[in-house]
């Protein structure tokens, strides 16, 4: 599997591939480090998954995911965040991500991955 980390901060994206390797030894990580650089990252390397944050320079989560859809729209992506659930969960999932994960509860994300991934 090849998942695309998506964060302006290392260490969230180094805690993300810590814990996914832990859970998925064979996963192969790619890194990027705002939305544009998502969307580039996205057609060159063909990810299985993407976990996007939303506040980053360049080009947000939000309008990345809007850019990812409309190249793919079976593409999956889980939205980490340490904003408010009830303040940004709806604009992403109509963006067109599948699920919201607040980066306190980064633990549950290999629970997550594994449901989706079905």
């Amino acid at each position: 599997m090849k998942i695309l980390i998506v964060d302006d901060n290392k260490q969230i994206r180094n805690l993300i591939k810590k814990i996914l390797k832990k859970t998925f030894p064979d996963v192969i990580a790619v890194e990027a480090t705002d939305g544009k650089d998502a969307v580039e990252q996205f057609t060159k390397e063909k990810p299985d998954l993407i976990t996007m944050d939303i506040l980053m320079d360049n080009m947000d989560g939000v309008e990345a995911i809007k850019k990812i859809i409309s190249i793919s729209d079976k593409t999956k992506i889980i939205v980490i965040s340490q904003l408010p659930e009830d303040e940004y969960k709806q604009e992403t999932l109509n963006a067109g991500a599948i699920e919201y994960l607040n980066k306190e509860s980064l633990t549950l994300l290999p629970e997550m991955i594994t449901r989706i991934c079905k």
